[in-house]
């Protein structure tokens, strides 16, 4: 059974149920199926099969589920886009993956008129909705004609075809697709199961934008699959977050740790009432001790954490027992996922000391989009390494203490700092530029630059990243500038990024 055929059980075993709650909407388990029906077969008479690909510039709204789940039946691969990116970004990520239509929520229209200006082979521009002076069709206006009989294409759809590409920065800076598979988003929905006890009585408040693993694999499929509800939202307001949560009575939610700071933050919080909340899911980045605190003693809410990729989905579990004497720990790895912590030469480390963490499981991905030489470095004799430093403590629990590669994580954004060198590198009067990551109460971190400015330069902060804007995604740019007139560097000339980061306390602008 596909991921796509989900929604036909569903529609099977309880018809009746809700399915899907947004806004003035509401759709049971039969609705929902029939439009997701009317969806594939609309897909179908563009001409749009099984491997081919189908992007989406969209914002939360049961239409992206109604597209996602339309394509998983019917085996075409989605490409969700991430609409806060600049336009060239997405120009690399759309060149890359080739889809043959790009559906796109009409306040994305600009981005869009940019990406058609660039001449791209794509046969089918679709806006989701009618609106004055736009000159794509109406995509929910083209699906209302068709008819909501199960698409025959369906049995051709198994578990080992791609489900969807999700891109992710690579250690050269060019976003990379990693392939995920319908048997990677099963085990992903397994594992939430058998670590949470999800079951159908769960209703989960989606606020994570859906072009986020977070929201797809943590929010959306493991409810779905276990015969839960949805209320799809978007966080604008962490008011109105909270009062959704207490008005339609949400027991379950997966979020970046900033919005559940912003949520304790408003007026609202003192009198909300989330005696129904079973407990929340923190991901993204590491949620702050006291922020744990305030929701348990304040709340009675606990937090579900752990350590995930989107090359992997959700590899470790930190259970709601232990989220307070273990705060720090991602937990330990989930039921079917295997995890090694190795020093330089692959050999196992055994004590608390620190190494790579290597994984294998049927939640690791397929491989990364036209990339084999990247997929063959991501492998090991069938491990995949992560990248990522971590450690064991003597009762197993793992702790993640830094990175090979020295990404930023911002609001659970994965910014590589070689993207943002790049950009401002490229800008009149920077000679060279180093970005490392500055903590922050609120987004876990932010990117900082300390930059080189040619001879007889003179810029200021305020000209730097006014010249950065558009040119990357806006939580990309850097939030200081540190002026230097050299780098630290190792004999080979490397810049020791170690000691710039060592040197932000006491850095001032002159430095």
């Amino acid at each position: 059974m596909n991921i796509g055929e989900w929604i036909s059980k569903r529609a099977i075993i309880a018809p009746d149920k809700p399915f899907l709650t947004e806004k003035n909407k509401t759709y049971n388990n039969r609705q929902f199926n029939r439009r997701v029906n009317q969806t594939a077969h609309a897909l179908g008479n563009l001409g749009i099969i099984k491997g081919m690909r189908l992007a989406l510039l969209m914002s939360n709204s049961s239409e992206f589920l109604e597209i996602f789940f339309a394509c998983a039946k019917t085996g075409i691969i989605t490409v969700p886009l991430n609409f806060r990116l600049a336009v060239p970004e997405l120009l690399y990520i759309i060149r890359d993956s080739a889809p043959e239509i790009l559906i796109y929520s009409s306040e994305f229209a600009g981005k869009v008129g940019e990406i058609k200006a660039a001449g791209l082979d794509i046969r089918h521009y679709y806006c989701l909705t009618n609106q004055d002076g736009q000159s794509d069709p109406a995509f929910s206006d083209y699906v209302e004609g068709f008819e909501p009989i199960e698409p025959l294409e369906t049995m051709g759809v198994d578990l080992t075809d791609p489900l969807f590409i999700m891109y992710t920065s690579g250690t050269t800076g060019d976003p990379k697709g990693a392939v995920l598979t319908h048997s990677n988003i099963l085990f992903g929905a397994i594992h939430s199961l058998l670590g949470y006890g999800i079951d159908r009585s769960y209703k989960s408040l989606i606020v994570a934008p859906l072009f986020h693993i977070g929201a797809l694999a943590a929010s959306v499929t493991p409810i779905v699959y276990a015969g839960g509800s949805l209320q799809v939202s978007s966080f604008h307001n962490a008011s109105e977050t909270l009062k959704t949560i207490c008005r339609e009575k949400i027991n379950y939610m997966f979020a970046v740790p900033v919005m559940y700071q912003l949520m304790a933050d408003v007026p609202e919080w003192k009198d909300a009432d989330l005696s129904h909340v079973h407990f929340f899911i923190s991901g993204g980045a590491p949620i702050p001790l006291p922020i744990i605190r305030k929701y348990q003693d304040e709340k009675g809410v606990r937090f579900v954490q752990g350590y995930a990729l989107t090359e992997t989905g959700r590899l470790t579990s930190l259970d709601l027992d232990d989220s307070i004497s273990k705060a720090g720990s991602v937990g330990k790895e989930v039921f079917h996922v295997h995890l090694r912590i190795v020093d330089d030469h692959g050999g196992d480390i055994r004590t608390t000391e620190p190494g790579e963490i290597l994984v294998q499981g049927p939640n690791v991905f397929a491989g990364y989009w036209h990339k084999e030489e990247a997929t063959r470095s991501a492998f090991k004799d069938g491990w995949f390494c992560t990248g990522d430093m971590g450690r064991r403590d003597e009762d197993g629990f793992v702790y993640i203490v830094g990175r090979k590669v020295e990404m930023v994580i911002s609001s659970g954004e994965n910014i590589y700092p070689v993207e943002v060198e790049r950009a401002l590198q490229a800008l009149p009067g920077i000679q060279e530029a180093a970005v490392v990551g500055i903590p922050d109460k609120k987004r876990g971190e932010v990117v900082g630059a300390f930059v080189i400015l040619k001879k007889n330069m003179i810029l200021s902060e305020t000209d730097i990243l006014g010249d950065l804007a558009g040119k990357i995604a806006h939580y990309k740019i850097p939030k200081r500038i540190y002026f230097v007139k050299d780098f630290p560097r190792s004999q080979s000339g490397k810049v020791l990024k170690r000691i710039l980061k060592n040197e932000l306390n006491n850095c001032k602008e002159d430095l």
